[in-house]
């Protein structure tokens, strides 16, 4: 055998080892790299709020968020009472629960004790779908005679209506879109019981708001 050959043959048994590493290594590759697959994908979500809107027609068939009194009671004694018709209107794209609550008792010359002797009762109709047809009016001529709730009982004093949404009355459920839920309140100015009693109330006044809310 020539020097040549021995040469060539020292170079293949050097170079065999690297090469079979090498097809190994492609053979792992392809193995790891050369696979199926498959995507599925939900495009475009979205989140957005919905909105709530709340109204009132102070009893006159015209609605806004805030509206004058319809209270405005004067020269008042033992045995006055009057009633007065509100209709609140509820919109927007969600629904909520409606409730009605009175806001701080302020005014003169002891308020807080006239505000006792106010008792009150608080009617409400159904939730309705369609605007109430003839309009009930801010003295209640159109007031249901049927299909309504009474939501305060009878003598409950206007001290003694709760002053938050988390204990406010009615509870309707309104569902979204446009609703109408019309109130009656009646008031009667009741007497102490005593002479003193009810001449300490002379020259008296008390003021409140009366809240509607839906959350």
């Amino acid at each position: 055998m020539s020097r040549t050959d021995q040469r060539r043959r020292r170079v293949l048994r050097a170079v065999a080892p690297v090469a079979g590493l090498l097809a190994v290594g492609l053979l792992v590759w392809q193995g790891s790299y050369a696979a199926f697959s498959a995507t599925t994908n939900n495009t475009g979500d979205s989140w957005a709020t919905g909105a709530l809107t709340l109204q009132n027609d102070a009893g006159t068939g015209t609605y806004a968020g805030s509206t004058s009194a319809v209270f405005t009671e004067t020269a008042l004694k033992p045995g006055s009472t009057n009633s007065k018709c509100i209709t609140v209107a509820a919109g927007g794209t969600t629904g909520g629960t409606l409730k009605f609550y009175r806001g701080a008792v302020t005014g003169t010359n002891n308020p807080a004790a006239l505000s006792a002797q106010l008792t009150t009762t608080i009617q409400a109709t159904a939730v309705l779908a369609a605007v109430p047809s003839p309009a009930v009016g801010v003295n209640c001529a159109n007031f249901p005679a049927v299909g309504i709730s009474t939501i305060t009982a009878a003598g409950a004093t206007l001290s003694s209506l709760p002053s938050t949404y988390a204990a406010g009355l009615g509870s309707f459920v309104v569902p979204a879109g446009a609703r109408w839920v019309t109130y009656k309140i009646t008031y009667t100015f009741t007497s102490t019981g005593s002479s003193a009693g009810d001449n300490a109330l002379q020259s008296s006044d008390a003021a409140a708001d009366l809240n509607w809310e839906i959350q």
